[in-house]
């Protein structure tokens, strides 16, 4: 067992398959990150949804252990873990391991359909044949589609389930029903029918009118409410009249007579409270709908056809179709009553259910063979995949190494000059953010935008240079890890320090800044004043009045004496440097070189230590956390790491006019002009 030092911390190197079962035995705590989010790594999605075996959606230490385990007990020599074969040899599989002789018998038929004689298993064989099984009717998914009934009857019924219960997806992508489903659309025809039966003319117990029941009671329903709401304002008019008032009455204020009189009772109230049915007393909106129910409801129900009724009666009446009500209400297996009742009764005197049920039980044993051939499957992926995945997420060995890229990068930005070589995708920009900041590092969040498809977020971490044009708003270019060009604009910033200069010059760019800003409003101030006096002035000449002496504006005297401050100032800083110069000139050359070195140290040394222990702080960790990860280690900036991360390439070798070139020039001619100061001293100096 090794550890090797990255950034910060020391994290478990894992080479081989032994490393692969020494790490069942570390705590986790020595793990480089303890969760991260399926989302996150690069790989490919059935190896991670196999990884994630509770389906959350997260990645946690339990489960890589487990599918190490898994992995190991599975194989008689595991040193060929690791190896970008996407194949195993069939002697390799040890047949009692646990579940091991199920996995060999699956991967013999595979290897009869695509590799006969064949002494190993292959992922791309072990994928067709799922692929095949899955686009058969039965493909143990526990889906029924039509297309796996045997005959065009069990088939129609399967159609007409679906349509009832709205079904399931298969995995072939066609619409089918559960087991569940297919039953209650079967017990919903039972209940229906079973329901649609208590409904007959001759049953006295549902319909008490026969036949006529139904448009007796679609009569007395399509009306109930507004005979209810008449004799409640007949109720409310006998205790309190005045205030019924204006509820018995048209709308006077509607504009319309048609709605003025829909906003009225249905009819005027009789002195003892009764509902006229005829005359003019009724409301001539309702007077058609009235003098049918008094021709047919009210005749049928009450024996007689009266020209009003009272509350009572209408309870009678009411109460005559209670029982039909009830059975309306009680209605079972609504879901099928769009079908023909001829149709319901066929299929409720066949065996569909029989026949479903032995097509369920067809589809159980397809069901074993693919969770089979998953096991297989996954044994396939675990065997390539895991070591390299272990090394993105127990250690992080691939994102220090500058010939690697960890299974967490998304690609490369090219902006201002510049290649951000670490860009990872985040979900939430406003979300990482609050966590990102604590990295201290300068990070820039870009919009990519694709040819084809949804933009995406990623951020990118500037480790070495400065700032330069780095601005919201800036547009470059992302290649993603296969090469592919796609638009990006900078969105969002998070400002810290990006080299040991920018640390050093922000206390002086911050004071540069105040003083230019206070200069520039004070400025605008004296320019606004200016342009105001002189408006007044010409206004006061073009009128004919004359001319007043503007009175000196407070933010001109305030421009003033700024000046002035600063013109004592300089005088005073004169009379100093004077001072200090006359001093400096009469120290020995060794004091001189002191006294310098001193005074650098005394101002820069305060800021340059500051400098150093804000760059030392950075840590690429919160980046990750930000993005869902639990980082476990703190993932420090080496030298290396900056240079690797963020990249200004140099200019062609023998190129000319580039600032190499000009450099060296100027490098050059200094070293030449020490020289001749050199000589020119010693010369001086023999013939003095």
């Amino acid at each position: 067992m090794k550890f090797n030092r990255y950034g910060k911390s020391y994290q478990l190197v894992l080479q081989n398959a032994t490393d692969l079962k020494e790490l069942l035995t570390v705590d986790e705590s020595h793990w480089a990150a303890t969760s991260a989010p399926v989302s996150a790594f690069r790989e490919d999605a059935a190896f991670l949804q196999y990884l994630d075996a509770d389906k959350n959606g997260r990645i946690m230490t339990s489960e890589v252990q487990s599918a190490i385990r898994w992995l190991l007990d599975l194989l008689v020599d595991a040193s060929t873990v690791g190896s970008p074969v996407d194949e195993i040899e069939l002697a390799n599989i040890r047949p009692d391991a646990p579940g091991g002789q199920a996995l060999l018998t699956t991967a013999n038929y595979v290897n009869e359909q695509a590799n006969p004689n064949g002494k190993t298993i292959r992922l791309a064989d072990v994928r067709a044949s799922m692929a095949c099984l899955r686009s058969k009717p039965l493909n143990g998914d526990g889906i029924l589609v039509p297309e796996a009934a045997q005959n065009d009857a069990l088939r129609a019924y399967i159609a007409a389930s679906v349509k009832a219960t709205g079904g399931s997806p298969d995995i072939s992508g066609k619409q089918g029903v559960s087991s569940e489903q297919f039953h209650a659309f079967s017990a919903a025809i039972r209940d229906f029918l079973e329901w649609k039966d208590r409904g007959l003319p001759d049953n006295a117990e549902t319909m008490p009118y026969g036949s006529d029941t139904p448009a007796l009671y679609a009569a007395f329903a399509k009306n109930a409410a507004d005979i209810d709401r008449f004799f409640f304002l007949a109720g409310f008019e006998r205790f309190a009249p005045d205030q019924a008032a204006k509820f018995l009455s048209a709308d006077a204020s509607a504009a319309d007579p048609d709605k003025a009189l829909a906003a009225a009772p249905i009819a005027r109230i009789l002195p003892d409270g009764r509902l006229p049915l005829t005359g003019e007393l009724v409301n001539p909106m309702s007077s058609d709908t009235l003098s049918s129910l008094r021709n047919g409801l009210f005749t049928r129900v009450l024996g007689k056809t009266p020209d009003a009724i009272s509350k009572d009666e209408w309870t009678t009446v009411r109460n005559a179709l209670a029982p039909y009500a009830k059975y309306l209400a009680e209605k079972k297996g609504a879901i099928v009553e769009a079908f023909p009742e001829a149709d319901l009764r066929a299929w409720n005197a066949s065996d569909f259910e029989a026949q479903s049920d032995e097509l369920q039980k067809q589809d159980r044993v397809v069901a074993d063979r693919v969770a089979a051939f998953a096991d297989l499957e996954r044994l396939l992926l675990f065997h390539r995949s895991l070591p390299c995945f272990v090394n993105n997420f127990v250690s992080l060995p691939e994102f220090y190494n500058p010939k690697q890229v960890a299974l967490f990068e998304r690609g490369r930005l090219l902006i201002d000059g510049r290649w951000f070589n670490f860009c990872m995708e985040v979900p939430d920009a406003a979300a990482h953010a609050k966590v990102a900041k604590s990295a201290g590092i300068f990070t820039i969040y870009a919009k990519i935008t694709p040819p084809n498809g949804p933009a995406f977020t990623v951020i990118s971490p500037a480790t070495t240079g400065t700032r330069g044009n780095l601005e919201v708003g800036k547009r470059g270019v992302f290649f993603d890890l296969q090469g592919i060009e796609y638009d990006a604009v900078i969105v969002s910033i998070i400002e810290n320090p990006i080299s040991l200069t920018e640390a050093v010059l922000a206390p002086f760019k911050n004071i540069a800044n105040m003083v230019m800003g206070k200069i520039e409003s004070l400025s605008q101030q004296a320019q606004s004043s200016i342009e105001k006096s002189a408006e007044i002035a010409t206004n006061d000449a073009l009128s004919g009045k004359p001319v007043a002496k503007p009175a000196q504006p407070a933010q001109a005297q305030n421009f003033g004496s700024l000046f002035m401050g600063i013109s004592v100032s300089i005088a005073a800083l004169s009379s100093g440097f004077a001072f200090f110069a006359k001093n400096f000139a009469a120290m020995s050359v060794r004091a001189r070189c002191g006294t310098a070195v001193a005074a650098i140290l005394i101002v820069l040394g305060p800021i340059l230590l500051a400098g150093v222990v804000k760059l030392m702080r950075q840590d690429i960790g919160p980046l990750l956390e930000g993005a869902g990860w639990s980082i476990n280690k703190p993932m420090g900036l080496t030298t290396a790491l900056r240079r690797q991360l963020t990249q200004k390439p140099f200019y062609p070798k023998n190129a000319e006019g580039t600032p190499a070139r000009h450099f060296c020039n100027i490098l050059l001619l200094l070293i030449n002009l020490i020289l001749l100061a050199g000589i020119i001293r010693t010369f001086i100096r023999l013939f003095a």
